[in-house]
């Protein structure tokens, strides 16, 4: 039987039975025959690309993803505070974003997954954070603020820019209930991540559809206002579905997208502009959750995007978002399509214009191809040996130089663990977990 009449039968067979092995993401199911009919088919595509991981994969790239792992939990173990239980984000800079702190769990619960610390040590580590998210000050006594102090818990009131913090991202909020969705599938932590879960007032949160978030407008004054674009959103939207409040207009890729052309491939462009058409959302939907069929085939199309740029200038091209250490910024989006440039830079201050720096992104390749392996993600791999030394793995290489961006931070660690964990047992992690907690330290026994 040949590969791809193996593959045609296989998901022939899932398609018919997807209905009762899928497990849910969401806490309600369709209602509707056609929402039935299409849950049913994102739950084929889902299990084929399972079919594929297990059939494409190369011995190889478990060695690389299990030695990269091994280098990103260093960053995580040396940076770990006592105090707070907290992971200091960036080498030098205290001070965490609740999309940082949703990175922290995703760093401890991989690694616990992938044997790097056992039962004792996870819960030893993890505990801690849960106590400390239990008892974080709220902005307005009703939602997680922008940023804390790791140190001390404090709520941060500035930025190093001199820029005042007040509100909150829901964006951010998203990552955190993703993760705390996943770490409470474990009956033994279910109850400290739930509390931390039920702290948020979801009222102010989720509105008319969509997520909203709270800051300054331009005259100083604090306003709400609905939160994210094509990707951001979406990811975002999905942590807080998974707590029950879902947000049907921010869960939808399509509701708000006009096409693009971007190096030949068809892309989505945000009618609301200000987007920022990135693979850091695509990739962590796919190693998290599941993508579903209209958001694989953009990530997918994004990707042959990027070789092509590639083979088009020679600049090696995997785009992120990052902790990058050039000054005045510090943070930069590279994105395939951002605010009508084809692979243009972006940075939090919409007055700014930016067109640098650009760099590979080492989380980016490892999400890659761990999704979606191939020579051209295998390429990219093989360039990033720079981003990697004794202090854990930095955000990735300079496209011009290869020399490493020398930012070693939490995020690009936890999805490289999350993309090693993901490689391993070939399905999103909330999956893996849903089929229980405790299942980790058998399934290594048989490796």
């Amino acid at each position: 039987m040949t590969v791809l009449r193996g593959l045609a039968i296989a998901i022939a067979c899932i398609t018919a039975a997807c209905s009762t092995d899928e497990p849910r993401t969401h806490t309600a199911a369709p209602t509707s025959p056609l929402a039935r009919i299409e849950a049913e088919r994102d739950s084929a595509q889902r299990q084929l690309w399972t079919l594929e991981h297990q059939r494409f994969r190369r011995s190889e790239d478990d060695a690389l993803f299990d030695e990269g792992a091994r280098e990103a939990w260093r960053f995580v173990d040396s940076h770990l505070l006592r105090s707070t239980g907290l992971v200091v984000p960036v080498r030098d800079y205290a001070y965490a974003t609740m999309w940082d702190i949703g990175s922290m769990l995703a760093a401890l619960y991989c690694a616990h997954a992938l044997g790097l610390i056992d039962d004792q040590a996870y819960e030893a580590r993890m505990r801690p954070v849960l106590r400390t998210l239990a008892s974080l000050p709220l902005y307005d006594n009703a939602i997680f603020g922008r940023s804390y102090d790791t140190r001390t818990g404090a709520m941060a009131r500035w930025q190093r820019t001199n820029e005042r913090l007040v509100g909150w991202s829901a964006t951010d909020i998203g990552r955190l209930l993703i993760w705390l969705r996943i770490v409470a599938t474990d009956p033994a932590l279910a109850g400290e991540a739930s509390a931390v879960a039920r702290r948020l007032n979801f009222r102010r949160l989720v509105k008319d559809g969509y997520i909203w978030g709270d800051n300054l407008d331009a005259h100083g004054r604090a306003v709400e206002y609905p939160e994210g674009r094509i990707g951001y959103e979406q990811y975002a939207a999905e942590g807080f579905a998974l707590w029950g409040h879902p947000a049907e207009k921010a869960l939808d890729v399509l509701a708000n997208a006009t096409p693009i052309t971007v190096a030949g491939q068809t892309l989505f462009a945000d009618l609301r502009r200000w987007d920022r058409l990135s693979n850091e959302p695509f990739l962590l939907m796919g190693l998290e959750l599941g993508w579903n069929r209209v958001v694989e085939s953009l990530a997918r199309r994004m990707l042959l995007a990027q070789e092509a740029r590639y083979l088009q200038t020679g600049r090696l091209t995997i785009a992120g978002e990052d902790a990058v250490a050039e000054p005045p910024h510090y943070f930069y989006y590279y994105c395939v399509y951002s605010n009508g440039k084809q692979f243009g830079i972006d940075v939090q201050d919409r007055r700014a214009a930016v067109d640098g720096p650009r760099w590979v992104s080492a989380k980016s390749a490892f999400a890659l191809h761990a999704l979606m392996p191939g020579r051209y993600s295998r390429t990219a791999l093989a360039e990033l040996r720079a981003a990697s030394d004794a202090g854990g793995w930095s955000s990735g290489v300079y496209e011009a130089s290869g020399a490493s961006t020398a930012t070693p931070n939490i995020n690009t660690s936890a999805v490289i663990l999350t993309a090693a964990l993901v490689q391993r047992f070939g399905e999103p992690v909330l999956v893996h977990a849903q089929r229980g907690p405790h299942s980790h330290a058998a399934e290594r026994a048989t490796r």
